[in-house]
């Protein structure tokens, strides 16, 4: 049998998502496994401490999570329609959404009666995730038994998927297929079964730690347009290596920004160690890594987003020609380059009313050294300091002026080696900014253009920070919501 990839012209595109890329955090309950009865598995024995499914929702609304994924093979197996609208009722008054759940299906078996029960059990399930409020079920392409050839499993795969896609998208559910070995153990197969079946309510569901390939991070990337969901796993293990390694999640964090994902990002924990010791501290690195939490702080608290030690939450901007990126002493050195050096925050910034601060220093050169790349609502604008010939303040652009050419232009001096205080608040109504306390800027954004001057700085969008053939140091970096 030949390959069942579609000519290349026939195959859908990646999902489109306009603005900008931005996730919320979940709880997969399978992260509690161990007090849970495993409905679907004869041998599974009662816990020791059992957790009702309430409790787990209790967790997720105690340590902050948006939502949680109650994944259905710790449910009963005759759960009652009545008893998820109980549970979903629960979820609502602790504030917390149902990112999902998941059926442990098997889709690359030959047709019979137990492939017509593995369909049977999706499509039950997703009236399930109708009644529970759940927008996204993850499920598997399955492993096809022994000798039965793996071309066929896939295409009978696709033929289910289709069957139940059709049928989730009815009743707006997503399925997510996910990157679970079998017959998707490789990206180019679970690619092939997605991008065949050709639903609008079908998608991947992208675990981190799945693909054991030579390569897992470029197999995610190739995969994250596709993505409907995303599970995070505390290590990756490569094809060919004995011992797992700690996920990076500065990294996850950049090749979701990069393919404009939007959406829910699950932990499923998995390691030995404890969870309920685990867990929180994952959690908070996640939070880190993708930024989440800085528009939904308290009014007037601060949230750092420089820890002083790393990168953690940003990455290099890929200017060319970019100076050295260090941290020296506490502070973000941003190395003089041909033209422009910075980095990139990988989270999801608030988009207005909210107030930036951070401290900077020109070290060397003689142009800009702090050039703060921000949203302002559903555009992006650089406030310069330091720039043309070392002493312009302004913003670019208004109303397509650069910050040499509007009203916010003004020349102050800066001394080389002296630490200045960089605060920018941004409202609907108004863009203002202050040096050491002394305000500089107060534009009425009423009836005007922001945008980006053209060329490599708007790499910087939508948060940023950049030197101009300067180099600069940065510290302090901190961001609250008005």
């Amino acid at each position: 049998m030949g390959s069942l990839a579609l000519p290349l012209h026939a195959l859908p595109e990646p999902f489109s998502r306009s603005g900008l890329p931005r996730v919320r955090l979940s709880l997969a309950v399978y992260s509690f496994r161990h007090r849970f009865l495993h409905s679907q598995d004869p041998k599974a024995k009662p816990p020791e401490n059992p957790m009702a499914m309430t409790e787990f929702v209790d967790y997720c609304a105690e340590h902050g999570l948006e939502g949680a994924e109650l994944t259905s093979y710790y449910f009963p197996k005759d759960v009652t329609d009545e008893a998820l609208r109980e549970l979903r009722r629960h979820c609502f008054l602790r504030g917390v959404s149902v990112s999902g759940t998941a059926v442990g299906n098997n889709f690359a078996l030959p047709r019979g009666e137990e492939r017509d029960k593995q369909i049977a059990a999706v499509k039950l399930w997703i009236d399930h995730a109708a009644v529970l409020g759940a927008p996204h079920i993850r499920v598997f392409a399955g492993v096809a038994p022994e000798g039965f050839p793996a071309e066929e499993a896939r295409k009978l795969c696709i033929e289910a998927l289709e069957d139940c896609a059709a049928y989730a998208g009815a009743r707006g559910i997503f399925l997510g297929v996910e990157n679970h070995g079998g017959i998707v153990a490789a990206p180019e197969h679970l690619l092939e079964i997605v991008q065949a079946v050709k639903s609008p309510w079908l998608g991947i569901n992208l675990d981190t730690g799945n693909f054991h390939t030579a390569e897992p991070y470029a197999d995610l990337a190739r995969c994250a347009p596709y993505a409907v969901n995303v599970q995070v796993k505390p290590h990756i293990h490569r094809a060919g290596k004995k011992e797992k390694e700690p996920v990076d999640l500065t990294r996850v964090a950049t090749l979701l920004r990069e393919a404009r994902y939007q959406g829910w990002v699950a932990l499923e924990y998995e390691a030995p160690e404890d969870p309920s010791t685990a867990v929180p501290r994952l959690l908070a690195s996640m939070r880190e890594a993708f930024g989440v939490g800085i528009s939904n702080s308290a009014a007037g608290e601060w949230k750092e987003l420089f820890d002083g030690k790393s990168l953690a939450g940003w990455k290099e901007t890929k200017f060319s020609g970019g100076g050295e990126v260090s941290i020296k002493d506490g502070s973000l050195i941003l190395g003089a380059g041909s033209d422009l050096t910075g980095i990139s925050f990988t989270g999801d910034p608030p988009r207005t009313n909210y107030e930036l601060e951070l401290k900077a220093m020109r070290q060397e050169g003689s142009d800009f050294f702090c050039g703060v790349t921000i949203p302002v609502g559903e555009a992006s604008g650089t406030l310069v300091v330091g720039g043309w010939g070392g002493g312009l303040v302004g913003f670019s652009s208004l109303d397509g002026n650069d910050a040499s050419e509007n009203e916010t232009a003004k020349f102050l001096k800066f001394e080389k080696g002296r630490w200045y205080k960089i605060r920018v608040r941004v409202t609907p109504e108004k863009l203002s900014a202050w040096i050491d306390d002394e305000q500089q800027i107060d534009v009425d954004l009423q009836g005007r253009k922001v945008g980006m001057r053209s060329g490599e700085i708007e790499l910087s969008q939508p948060f940023g920070l950049a030197s101009f053939r300067t180099r600069a140091a940065i510290a302090g970096i901190r961001i609250r919501s008005l």
